[in-house]
Parts: structure tokens; sequence; C-alpha cells
């Protein structure tokens, strides 16, 4: 058994899920002034420096049992001790099992005085298993024992059975076991006191009360140290002991609270015992106070001590309660901090999904933690105005290091009460750094605003551009200075009613500034001048003006250094360069431009993005130049749906290619691409911020500058509320109540946002100015967040990235040594890049690529990488040949991403490298594999890869691929009987019972909301010469309908291209397999492939449908189509929040005439699809069989087909959809659904020509595991085996193929798994499984498809949904397993 072991290991990875549990570990002052942390997620603790802000170690403390909770006892540390070694007792506990550890943790100074901490874990005692479920352990002294004793220590464990025992951890023993006398069920129990004496325990009942016991001996008992055992014989002194200690205690009531509606989950104590919090699924909390001893009355309800605390929308998961402060925290992914008094301090919303499982609090550090199902761990540091006492105190101010000081214009006094239409009052303000602000007002005053320390504000009067004419605009461009210098040098420009725009430099000392130039001149009409903008790209020479109808015009500003007086600098020599005219008549309200690209892109008042040609003939010094009329370049419309661009910036990718991020009035950063030499604007992505409703700008991380949407900051606003956003944390770092963004407001950021922000807004004639800072000397940033956020639901299907690169002779994988890539699809809609490494900390990034329309939940997800090259015109060899070798030197390979799921939403992801490259080829490095055929990228830089939003499909409600189908009698009767064979008749019998009545695909409108996709798989073709590059896209629908689809790139058109029929049941899983077709003359010529696509339905059963003629049709009429004429109107996801992103569904008969669909389109009817050996009973032209029996089965194009007449539909179906039937159907393969395949080759590399050979593996409700071994290929027989090639590649005789395929043998394993196995994954030699049980089994599989057993692992992952594998290095792999959270696991095999 050991050398068997030895041989096959299963070695468990790192959880990446809920956190379960968390505790505090509080470490000597000297050690740190911040407690550590310790974590439970899934099996595994993790060990958490809070002041260093990283995992220092993981350890897995249990084989498949999730951490339920982390209790910290005593430390062995000597008082006046100068030991840098540190000893605690940290209890474990999951379910039935606890586990005793000892945590030692040693503290050395490296370099710089810096800590280095090293942990150890070692397990001192494993408790029996119990019988019930435990739900809280608390550490006990005795009264006999000293403070330093560590042998009288004792383990209060209480149960779900609502008993408590008590363990003796010097005896390794169970001293006593008490039962409440109410005896029933508990959700939640939590313990509190020194010893047994002061024990007290709450019971959260099923009954949803709360009852409070406690242990009392009775009269004569002796204490738990009774060496009474020592009179007994050694063989029954432990039992006899243990029983009378039992019968000399006893459990009494002390009282019952009754009060909540729901299920209690939670209960806490106060530190003085005095104080009981509870919450429960009625979304409330209570505070009660609990008495010290029994009632004398019979009533012995409790008594509430404070209010209800009710505001959360949903179940309330945890709670904790310190001093005068309570935290709650709920399924609503909210945490609440509320006064005793019942009014709520602060509301924290940074986590996603199903909810906040744990908080915890601090008071020594006021440090807050939240952990919820989305994985994330969240520090927040709480104001220490929070827990105070409640008598006499005011009203604490809710954001902490926040100084809050006002202001008025110098002129507001002059007017006192009500404003008038004669008071002055503020129409603009702007930061240029934190203590400087200019104020510009509704009188013409420009004021500029020295802010000190002492919250005393200077004003200074700078220019009034006219007797009271009101500024409606205002920019500022700011030239930074070194922080010595307290100079400043800006240059404002005012735009007014009058349509004049007044520009002016202001410098000198920051105390007393001056306008050293100022310059006037009129840019509109009266009312038409809206905005003013600089362009730091250009500089303060050129600034545009904008107006209501879309124009903005260029001003250039010729040498205004040499300007000495005040009075010569109106006459400043102002000339307009161009005047740039939108495409939509609709005011501009942002810029950003590139004079290196020579292009200046605008955003407009209803969400559309512009791109003007900026040339650099315009930005020379030419005074005499004629003003020049420019027109659009390119336009996106409705890039931030109809909601207003706020914001717009400009990065460099390559030589050609520059991103333009934008932000908007609808919460989204969007992300284009635009390509010079093409002049296209192309969507490649967006994140919704979901804690801001319109975001005014982005602040760049300048550490990370190539990481796409998750690193920086977004301002903007929430309701009536400003906030600053860091998108890498996913943390709330700043909210003001300010009264909207309505109102004239500003704010300036500092470098770290945390460190140092300044915000201003109006109300009222005073201007408000928040200040949030940290010392320098603290340097502590919060809120952090200490493991990755992940999916925040159920996951249904993952798949690797780019990670199927061949092994290489060595063993060595050359592509892929140590970072893996993970894409996984969940039930919220979301679709996340995921990266392992191994290591402490193994999961280290996950990106968020997007969400599917609407938050529908994703089904299916798949990466398709490898291309299928096929010929354009098979007249001439020779010539395809050549075409074929140097086709294969200079292509782009595309990489897509596939995920499909609820409401019928197609999704397609591209590959891109972040990083700039000279070159267009969006990869570091390429690699040929074996057959050539493909190129896998290399990804040296992991950090880079992401990937950018292709293309989302929902068919429009009466889509030709989900209408009403046929009968299955009137699609079999098509075909005719041309053989006999011996099949399965039950099997014939069920098919033709069934095409008497319609289909199961058969549903009314009213059914089609709930129609979801369940299942997909593609691969990419494409044709010698051509550009174009298509995607086809098998997806099945939970209508019972399974379809073709393709995606045409780089165009992003859709087409429906096939329906696969009949289906008697829903698809739940497909696979694909393309085999190469060579030449049958013996040269190795390669002239196509051959396209399997293979089903397993809801029914049992398995079925094979051959794809390869209606995919070469298809591709034959795509390259005679005009592309160009096609519009493209899929242009961005539709989020929900004002965006318009349109769909265009269409077929290529719309496109072409019923001539020629009739000759080039429809795919081979029915009766061309013949089988060897075959009687066809109305089968849909279809062979079945059942799985026991092996089966040749031959597809072979007729050659002798007659030619179609124009305009006639030879297919039953809508035109331009052709309807494919099933090459074989194996019925009761499993006797319910087939929830996963999966299909490896193994090829005999022998010979060009030789068979190959697939190993299909299937899994099942049924808990088996069924494997099928089958090979295809061509039949050669001499002569008639040669390929008869036709003048014309688009005449009605399609070039004949001729293959067969072979079932050759079977096996099943029964009872594979103790339920439902979800997930299969197999390479021809190894075959790994999952299922419900919570399990991984590793087979091997030997000849004649027999599976052998060689290991199994529990894993961490409640509810596997789903399984992907990657061999690493010969004879090593990798399996990732998803479903509530994901796990890596790796095989070795020696």
């Amino acid at each position: 058994m050991t050398e068997q072991q030895e041989k096959w290991r299963l070695v468990s990875g790192q959880y990446l899920g809920e956190i379960s549990a968390v505790c505090f570990l509080h470490l000597p002052s000297h050690f740190s002034s911040l407690p550590y942390l310790l974590a439970g997620t899934g099996s595994h603790m993790l060990f958490y420096n809070l002041e260093a802000v990283k995992i220092i170690e993981s350890f897995q403390v249990f084989q498949g049992i999730r951490v339920h909770g982390i209790t910290c006892g005593f430390v062995d540390y000597p008082e006046g001790s100068s030991s840098s070694r540190l000893d605690f007792k940290v209890v474990v506990f999951g379910e039935k099992r606890v586990k005793l550890f000892n945590l030692h943790i040693e503290i050395a100074l490296k370099s710089q005085n810096q800590p280095q901490v090293c942990v150890d874990l070692a397990l001192l005692h494993s408790l029996p298993r119990f019988s019930h479920w435990v739900l809280d352990v608390f550490f006990l002294k005795n009264h006999a024992a000293t403070s330093n004793e560590e042998g009288n220590h004792c383990l209060a464990i209480g149960c779900s059975d609502n008993s408590v025992r008590i363990w003796d951890i010097s005896r390794s023993s169970v001293i006593l076991e008490v039962q409440s006398p109410e005896r029933c069920l508990l959700y939640s129990m939590r313990l509190w006191g020194d010893n047994l004496e002061t024990l007290r325990i709450a019971s959260g009942t099923i009954y949803n009360e709360i009852i409070i016991w406690k242990v009392v001996p009775q009269h004569g008992a002796l204490p738990l140290t009774s060496t009474l055992e020592d009179h007994m014989p050694l063989k029954n002194s432990c039992s006899k002991a243990f029983h009378l200690h039992c019968q000399q205690h006893k459990a009494v009531h002390i009282s019952r609270l009754i009060g909540h509606e729901g299920s209690i989950f939670r209960i806490v104590w106060s530190s003085d015992g005095s104080k009981l919090v509870s919450v429960s699924d009625d979304r409330s909390a209570r505070i009660w106070a609990v008495k010290a001893e029994q009632k004398d009355s019979g009533n012995q309800e409790g008594e509430i001590a404070g209010p209800v605390l009710f505001g959360h929308n949903a179940r309330i998961w945890d709670c904790c309660i310190s001093g005068s402060l309570i935290v709650t925290a709920g399924e609503d992914c909210t945490c609440r901090v509320w006064r005793l008094d019942g009014k709520q301090l602060n509301l924290i919303k940074e986590h996603i999904g199903r909810g906040i499982w744990r908080c915890l609090y601090d008071p020594n550090s006021s440090l807050l933690i939240t952990a919820g199902f989305d994985s994330a761990i969240k520090v927040h540091r709480l104001p220490a105005s929070f827990p105070q006492s409640l008598e006499g105190q005011s009203e604490p101010k809710f954001i902490d290091r926040t100084e809050i000081f006002t202001s008025q214009i110098p002129n507001s006094s002059e007017h006192i009460g009500l404003m008038n239409s004669k008071s002055e009052y503020v129409r603009c303000l702007h930061f240029t750094c934190g203590d400087v602000l200019y104020v510009a007002t509704n009188h013409g005053y420009l004021y500029h605003a020295q802010l000190f320390q002492t919250q005393g504000v200077k004003w200074t009067k700078l220019v009034q551009v006219g007797e009271k004419v009101p500024i409606v605009c205002m920019d500022l461009l700011n030239k930074k200075l070194p922080r010595q210098s307290c100079g400043v040098d800006d240059w404002v420009a005012l735009g007014d009613g009058k349509g004049n725009v007044t520009v002016s430099r202001v410098m000198g000392n920051a105390e007393t500034p001056v306008a050293d130039l100022t310059c006037t001149w009129s840019a509109g009409k009266e009312r038409q001048l809206l905005g003013t903008h600089w362009c730091k790209a250009l500089g303060y020479r050129f600034i545009f003006t904008a107006d209501p109808r879309g124009v903005l015009k260029l001003w250039k500003l010729h040498d205004p250094l040499f300007v000495v007086s005040h009075t010569s600098a109106r006459t400043f020599d102002v000339s307009v360069v161009a005047e740039f005219t939108s495409s939509f008549g609709i005011r501009i309200t942002c810029l950003d431009a590139s004079s290196e690209d020579e292009v200046l892109v605008c955003g407009d008042l209803r969400g559309n993005l512009i791109v003007f040609p900026l040339y650099k003939g315009l930005l020379l010094d030419a005074r005499t130049a004629p003003e020049i009329k420019i027109f659009p370049l390119c336009y996106f419309k409705g890039a931030h749906g109809i909601s207003t661009v706020s914001s717009i910036s400009i990065s460099k990718l390559s030589s050609n290619e520059i991103e333009i991020c934008s932000t908007g009035g609808d919460g989204c950063l969007c992300y284009f691409e635009y390509d010079r030499d093409r002049q296209s604007l192309e969507f490649i992505g967006m994140k919704q911020v979901k804690g801001l409703s319109l975001i005014e700008s982005v602040s760049n991380n300048k550490s990370s500058p190539y990481d796409f949407a998750n690193c920086g900051y977004a301002i903007g606003f929430a309701s009536t509320d400003f906030i600053i956003w860091n998108l890498a944390t996913e943390a709330k770092v700043l909210q003001i109540p300010c009264g909207g963004w309505r109102r004239p407001h500003c704010y300036y950021l500092s470098d770290v946002p945390e460190m140092d922000t300044y915000f201003a807004y109006v109300k009222d004639e005073v201007i408000y100015i928040h200040r949030q800072w940290i010392p320098e000397s603290e340097m502590k940033i919060f809120p952090q967040n200490l493991h990755i956020q992940f999916h925040g639901r159920e996951m249904h299907s993952l798949c690797f990235v780019c990670e199927n690169a061949p092994t290489e002779a060595n063993g060595k994988n050359g592509l892929f040594d140590k970072c893996s890539w993970i894409a996984t699809g969940c039930e919220d809609g979301t679709v996340r890049l995921t990266r392992y490494t191994p290591g402490v900390e193994s999961w280290s990034t996950s990106k968020l690529l997007g969400e599917h329309v609407g938050g529908s939940a994703v089904r299916s997800i798949c990466f398709v990488s490898k291309m299928h090259i096929i010929p354009s015109d098979m007249t001439n060899l020779s010539d395809w040949r050549n075409k074929q070798s140097a086709f294969a030197e200079d292509r782009e390979n595309p990489f897509l991403l596939i995920s499909v799921g609820a409401k019928r939403v197609l999704t397609s992801w591209l590959l891109r490298n972040r990083m700039p490259d000279k070159k267009r080829n969006p990869f570091i490095e390429q690699e040929k594999n074996k057959d050539g055929n493909a190129y896998l990228p290399c990804i040296s830089d992991s950090s880079s890869m992401s990937f950018k939003w292709l293309s989302t499909d929902m068919p429009t409600k009466n889509s030709t691929t989900h209408r009403k189908t046929k009968n299955i009698d009137k699609i079999g009767g098509m075909t005719k009987n041309v053989a006999n064979m011996e099949i399965d008749v039950k099997s014939v019998s069920l098919l033709q019972e069934k095409g008497e009545t319609e289909s199961k695909g058969f549903l009314d409108d009213k059914d089609e909301d709930d129609w979801r996709y369940l299942a997909v798989t593609a691969f990419l073709v494409k044709c010698t010469g051509s550009r174009l590059t298509v995607c086809f896209i098998a997806v099945a629908c939970s209508d019972a309908t399974l379809a073709l689809r393709a995606l045409v790139l780089p165009h992003r058109l859709w087409f429906d291209v096939a329906l696969l029929v009949p289906l008697l049941s829903p698809v739940l899983s497909l696979q694909q397999v393309v085999i190469p077709t060579h030449l049958p003359s013996g040269e190795t010529t390669w002239i196509g492939n051959v396209y399997i696509v293979i089903s397993g339905a809801t029914d049992g059963s398995i079925a094979f449908w051959d794809l390869t003629d209606c995919i070469e049709s298809f591709m034959r009429q795509l390259s005679v189509l005009d592309i160009k004429k096609l519009k493209n109107c899929q242009t961005r996801p539709r989020t929900g929040r004002g965006s318009q992103g349109g769909r265009w569904w269409r077929s290529l008969k719309s496109t072409m005439s019923k001539q020629k669909l009739a000759d080039d389109l429809v795919a081979p009817k029915a009766e061309e699809r013949t089988s060897c050996n075959l009687v066809n009973h109305s089968t849909g032209g279809a062979s079945t069989s059942d799985a026991e029996s092996c089966t040749t089965v031959c597809s072979q194009t007729m050659h002798d087909k007659p030619p179609l007449e124009p305009g006639v539909n030879n297919v039953d179906s809508t035109p331009g959809i052709s309807e494919i039937q099933p090459l074989h159907v194996l019925n009761n393969v499993h006797q319910s659904g087939v929830n996963c395949l999966h299909v490896s080759n193994i090829q005999d590399s022998r010979s060009y020509d030789s068979d190959v050979l697939f190993s299909l593996i299937s899994g099942g409700d049924d808990q088996t595991l069924h494997c099928i071994k089958f090979d295809l290929s061509l039949l050669s027989t001499g002569k008639d085996s040669e390929i008869n090639i036709k003048d014309s590649a688009y005449c009605s005789e399609f070039p004949i193929k001729k293959y067969r395929i072979r079932f050759l043998c079977h096996d099943r394993v029964t009872s594979a798994h103790s339920s439902a196995i979800k997930g299969v994954w197999t390479d021809g030699t190894w075959v790994f499984s999952t299922g419900l049980d919570q399990r991984i089994r590793c087979w091997v599989l030997k000849e004649h498809c027999k599976l052998i057993e060689q290991t199994h692992l529990v894993v961490s992952v409640p509810e596997p949904e789903a399984l992907c594998a990657r061999a690493c290095e010969r004879n090593q792999y990798e399996i990732v397993v998803a479903g509530r959270g994901m796990q890596m696991v790796e095989f070795l095999a020696s």
C-alpha cells in the first residue's frame, strides 16, 4: 500500500473560495503594533501579517473538511523575556472534527531592520470524531492551575445537539459531557467564561430562541482535577472517572431569549458577559441583557438591552461586539457598524456575491476584518471616535483622519440673508494642488484661495472677465513645480456668458499670486460657449472651446511669454487654427489628444466617441494659416449608452495603435483600440464599477500601467455621495455626502489617494472642504485587501487558457513552467481569468474580464487556440502545397474564449497582450505545435495576459435557430434505406414513438425567457489566402436544440449556419474532434479536415455529428461574399445602465441570390448522407446502437447527386439554415443525463495515413464512468479512393471524402463516485473525474478501455461542478476543480 501511494500521488493545493473563519492573534507590543490574523478557507488555515499586509504561510489542517472556526489560546511567553520566539495554542474545528495545534512564531530582523517572520504549525491533539457538528470551542482554566501551567488547561466544546464536552489537554481525553435540558438541534452556539464555574452557554435553537444555560456541580461533586482514577484499576479508570464526573454535574437553565422570527445564525458575548448580541435570517440584530444567575420566577424570558437593529436587506451571517460598538455582516454584502442605541455609524459594501460570512473587530488597533464568499479578506480601520460612551457625546464624524472646514468668497458677506439675482455665488471650482483652490463666480471674478493647515483660507482676487458677466466654464493647466519651491505657475482658461474666452497665467508665491498674463477674445456667440479645454499633450499654447452644436474650435496662443505689461496682454495675438465638427451635433464634454499619433479623441453629452485627425502641420507656428474645417475619421456611437462621457485618456500601444479609456455617467470604464492604418475604433473591454453610478475620471496607477482595468482609482458619485474607489482592492477609499454631482465641486488626489485627498463642494454659498490625510510617520493605508477577490457565487464551468502546450521529449514543458491561467464562469454572469503559481500565495491574480448581459449565469466556457486551414481552391494541388507552407509562416492566429449561459447569451473574448510591442503580433513569442496547424503563445510575462471583449450574441425572439422544430418522422422521411444491419430495436422504436409527436424543442413564445445555453464547443477555420477567420461555435440550448453558428473575424459578424436535428432531449455537454485528411496517393499533403461534434444529452445518449460538408460549404460561400457591405452593429456589450449595444443576426441567404444559395450554401440533404451496413428506420439519417455493441459507421458524400434546382429549398428549414442529422447515436450510455464529456486523441505517427485513435470519457448522474475507444480513417480501395476534382470550386457536386468511424471497445465503471459525476478529463493514458461526493479520482486507462482507479483525494470545494486538467511535464498533471470555490490539485506519477 505504501509503494502504491509513493507511485501515485495527489497533492492538494490551496483552495480559492469562501472565507469561513477569522481570528486575531495578539503578539506582545514590541513584536508588532498590530495583531496577526488567522483565516480559515476550505481545509486550509492562512496566517497573515497585518502590519506588512501580506500572507506569511498557509497550512492544511483538514482533509476535505471546511474550517468552521479558529480559537486562539494562551501564549507561552515569560514576563520580561527578550526572546523572539512565541508559542500559541490554536484550536481549529470543522464539521465534527477538532484539532489542537501549537503555533510557533519566530521573528528575526533582516537588513534595514525589517522583521522576518517564520511560522510553524505542529499538531498536538486530533480529537475523536464527535457525533454532532461542533459549533464553538473555548479555552478554560481550572482554579487549581496557575497561569503558566499548560497541563491544566481544558477545552470546552459545544455541539449542535445542545451539549458541551470538556476536553483535558494534558490527559487527551473527554472528562465531562453535559447535555442541556432543552434537547434540540442548534444553528449556533457561543461559550463564555474563564473556567467551568463561570462558563455560560448561549444556544440558538431551530425554534428561533436563544437558551442561556450553565454547568454546575451537584452536591458533593469532585473537582475535574480529582485523582479518582488513581484508586481504580488502570483498564477502566478513565471511563469510570468520566462517567462519575458526568453524574456529578448538571445543566442549569438560566433564561430563554425570545424575539427573533428566523433562524439564529450567530451569537456573541460581550467581554464581561453581561450582554449578548444575536443575528438572524429575519434581517435583524438584537441586543440582550443576560443575568448571571437563574431567575426565581417561572418566567425566564430575557430582557432586550437595546433597540432591534434593522438595516440589512438580507440574512445576517455574523456579528461582533466591543464596548458600545456592534458590527454586523450579512448576505447583502454589507458590513454595518452600530452604536448600542441603534444608530448606524458606518456602512461598508465592498464584497460581492452571496455575502459577508465573517466580521471581526479589534478595539486596540481599531481594525475591522470582513471576509466573504468572494474569497476577499478586507481590512478597514474604524475611527477612534466610534467606540465611545453615549452620554453627552456629540455626533461623531463618519470619516477618520478627515479635516472639514468651510469658507466663503470675499464678496458674499455683502449680501446678508437669502440670495437674490444680485448675489454673487460660485460657478466653478478647481484644485491645482492640495492647498490651492481656484474659484470662479457669476460676477466674472476669478479668485485664488490658499488653504492652510490651521484650516484658514487666504483669498486673492486675480481677474474679472467683465462687468458682472457670469463665468460658465473653467479649465486649468498646472505646471508642477518642485515641492520645496512655494511658487505657482498655472494657466487658467475661463469662458463667460458673452462667448468670450479669458486666459490668465497665474505666477508668483502661493500666498501672493498675481495674474502675470491675461488675454481675452471672442470665441463664439452669446450663451454659445459651454466649454474650455486644455490638453496636457499640447501644452499652454493651444486651447479648445466647445459650443452646443458639437463644434470644437482649436485656438493658438502665439508667443505669450514675450508680453510684458497687462495692457498689452489683452491685445495678445490669438488665432483659431481648426474647427472640428462632430457627426452627431452634440456638445463635446471632454477630450484628449496625442500629437505624436496625430489624433484627437472627443466624448459628447450623449455617450458618443469621435476621433479627429490632428495634423502636425496645424500645431506649427504659422500666424497667417487659414482656419481649417476637420471632419471625423471615425466614431463610436453609444460608447456609454446615452450617458455623458466624462473623461478620456489616451495611451500608446504600438507604432500604429493607441488605447483609449473613457468614463461616463453609466458607471463604466470603457476601453477602445484605435488603429491608425485602418482608421478603425474598436471596443475591447469594459469594467463596470458597482460602487459608482457616475465616474468622472480615473487616476492611473503608474506602477502597473499595463494591468487591464484592475489598477488605479475611479472617482465619481453614487447618488448624492462623492466616492473614490480603489480598482485594485475593490474597496472604497473615501465617501463624502455632498448633494450630488450637479453642485460645483472639485477634487485633488495625491499619488496615493489614501494618504492625501482633497474634495470641495458648494452648498448655500458656503464652500465645504474635506481633507483626508494620514501622517507620513504612520504610513499605513486602509482599507487593504489581504486575499484576492474572486467570484462571489458558484461556478459551473472552467478551462485552462493557453496551457495545452505539448510536452517535450525531455519531459519538460517549454511554454509554461510555473504559472497557470484558468478562465472561470460564474452564476452571477462574470467571467474571470485567474493565475495559479505554486507557493505560499498560490492564487496571486484574478482579473475580471467582463459580465454577461443582465448578469445572466455562465453555464459553459471553452478556450479555442488551434487554427484549422482549408484550401480555397482544389483545382491546383501544387499551388495549394505552396500556399500551405507560405501561409503557415506569417499568419496571425487569434486565441478565443467562448462563454455561454442563461438568456441565450454567447460572449466571445480575444486574447491580447497588454505590453506594448513594436510588431502587430500580440504575442511575445510563438511556438509551432506538432501538426503545424496551430501556434500557442509563450507568455513570458504572465501578468500581461488578458482578454478583450470581442462580441456578444443574443438571438432575436424569433431567431431561426430556436424556432419550433418539425416532426422527427418528417425529417427522417427524407432518407432512404440503403443497407441492412442489426441494431437495437428498442432504441429505434423509442425514436419512432417520440417522432410521432413534436420534439421537445417545441416551446411557446412565453417560454423563451427561460431558454439558456447549457454547453458550447468551438474551433477556428481559415481559408488560404483569406484575411477572414471563422470561429464555428456549436451551442446547446435548454429547449433541446443544438445549433452551429459562425463568428466572422475581424468584422465580428454572426451567421446562423446549421441546426443539428433531431434532438429528443437537451444536450448537457459537447466536445469536438478535428482530424486532418491527406491525399490517399501516399503523399504527406494535407488537404482539409473532418469536423466531428460529440454531444451528451439528458436521456443518457451520446451522438456524433459530422459538420464537414456544412463548414466547407459555408467557407466557400464566404470567400465570394462582400463582407464590407455588411454593417457590424455588434459594437459593445449591454450593461443595463443606459447602454444601447446592438445586435444583428444574419444568414448568408440575406446577402445572396436564391440561385447562388441553392448552388453553394445549402449543405447536402439528408439522403446524401448514407451509412454502410445500416438499416435506416426514419431515425433522421442516423445510425443508432446501444452502448453495448461495437459498430462501424461510414460517412460518404454521394458524387452522383442531381443538381439543385434554382429557388428550391431542398432542406425543410428556414432559408439559409441547413439541417444536419447525427452520424451515429449511442443510446443508454448512461441511465440519466450525460453531465460531462471529454475526448482525447492518440495519433499513431508511424505513417501519415494511419488511423487516429480517440478515447471518449463520459460521466453522468448515474455515478457511472463510461469509456469508448473509436478510430477514424480514410477509406482506401485502390483507384476508387482518388478524389475527384471538378473544374469549379463552387459547383453543386462537392469533392468526395470517404472515411469511417469504428467503435473498437467500451467499458463502464458503475458507482465510480458515490454521487453524480460532474467533470471528467483524459489524455488517453490517465482519466481524472470529480463528482458531488467532493472527491477527485484518478484512473489509469488500460487496454480494452479498462479503467482502474489508482488514487483519490477529498477536495475542499463543496458541490464540485466542473473539472479541467493539463499535462505540465511527463507524468505530472495539474487538475483544477470548481464549484463553490476553486482548488488546484497536482498529480504525480512515477
